[in-house]
């Protein structure tokens, strides 16, 4: 993990506006597609989906290109992605309970835990323990950027749910700033060595 990065919810923001903004097409439809499966599914496969979701964004990053197919490889593993989900939502439920301050708290806490999960291809707990104690660094600071990001949502649910199409996507892109920046990507794209050339 990067030392001393400072948590800077606004600019990782925009840094995920900037990745939406390079391919907004394929972004859209993604989302379209992502929302749809949650909608229909009862939200059960909420968690295999933002699981793919992350993947379609770390390959937009590190290739500069969105694979349909990422979204999907996220099922490959369901039953973490869905304890993530499940576990997430619970905790947050508890802290509904104390107040609405803990729920952002608890968003907080695990901001990157599908990014651990796909990523660092940590179980569930594990990847939800890294988040943890990641954002345990700067709880206010990390706090701040779940709110910001609830926040964006939520505006984007209030235009129709058509927002969501574009605030979706954003946001996981600027956890994915965040993650990229705060531990760094394990994954690495295959460098090309140019064409190939048959005699």
């Amino acid at each position: 993990m990067a030392a001393n990065v400072s948590v800077t919810p606004g600019r990782w923001i925009g840094l995920g506006w900037s990745v939406f903004k390079e391919d907004v097409g394929n972004f859209i439809l993604v989302a379209l597609i992502g929302l749809a499966l949650m909608s229909f599914s009862a939200f059960v496969v909420t968690g295999p989906v933002l699981a793919g979701f992350c993947l379609v964004v770390r390959r937009r990053m590190l290739e500069g290109r969105i694979d349909l197919n990422d979204l999907f490889a996220g099922f490959s593993q369901f039953v973490d992605a869905l304890l993530i989900s499940l576990l997430t939502a619970i905790f947050m439920l508890g802290g509904f309970a104390l107040c609405i301050v803990p729920i952002f708290i608890v968003a907080g806490f695990y901001l990157f835990s599908y990014l651990f999960l796909v990523d660092r291809k940590l179980p569930f707990w594990d990847a939800m323990e890294s988040s943890r104690k990641l954002v345990a660094q700067d709880l206010v600071g990390y706090t701040v950027f779940a709110a910001l990001l609830a926040l964006l949502n939520v505006a984007g649910g209030f235009l129709g749910g058509v927002g969501l199409l574009v605030t979706v996507p954003v946001s996981v892109a600027a956890v994915a700033a965040a993650y990229k920046e705060i531990v760094g990507f394990a994954y690495q794209p295959v460098a090309s060595h140019g064409p190939i050339h048959i005699p």
